[in-house]
């Protein structure tokens, strides 16, 4: 009796974790699922805060080493400082080959003032299968309308977000 106990309480741990890993269909048209994202401090946000509202999201998964987040975030930035009443815009920093504490100092000496999340646990990179960095989506109300993997420009995201 107490064998199957024992079983059956690993099997409800490995569902109910498993029921919790974020996997997103990443295609335009897909429903992104609500999750959470978490600040550099570690605390919680519900994506949905900026998935579900009326303006539409620019959501960047980047990194500090990278030479091509370096091109595109000065843009981002320029992007959400004229753009910031009608686009959220949203950015994880992922942990591969990188620290919290590096991510955090890049933020703070390039003074980047969008929201700005860390990928403690790799959820973001596995759940949206991100390849290569940077990864941009468009989402609005949930829903992928444009993806593009690689450096994007001003431009390019002006582009992206033109309704």
């Amino acid at each position: 009796m107490k064998k199957l106990l024992v079983i059956l309480s690993l099997f409800m741990v490995f569902m109910f974790g498993y029921g919790n890993t974020l996997d997103v269909n990443v295609e335009k048209g897909s429903k992104v699922p609500n999750f959470e994202l978490k600040d550099f401090r570690a605390q919680k946000v519900k994506s949905r805060k900026f998935f579900n509202s009326s303006k539409p999201t620019l959501f960047v998964v980047a990194a500090e080493w990278c030479p091509d987040c370096h091109e595109e975030l000065p843009a981002v930035q320029k992007f959400y400082d004229e753009n910031k009443d009608r686009v959220n815009v949203v950015v994880v920093f992922i942990s591969n080959r990188s620290s919290l504490l590096d991510a955090r100092k890049f933020v703070e000496s390039n003074k980047y003032t969008f929201s700005v999340f860390y990928d403690f646990d790799k959820s973001i990179v596995n759940g949206f299968k991100v390849k290569g960095v940077p990864f941009n989506l468009k989402i609005r109300k949930s829903v992928i309308e444009d993806i593009s993997e690689g450096t994007m420009s001003l431009e390019g995201l002006n582009e992206m977000f033109m309704d």
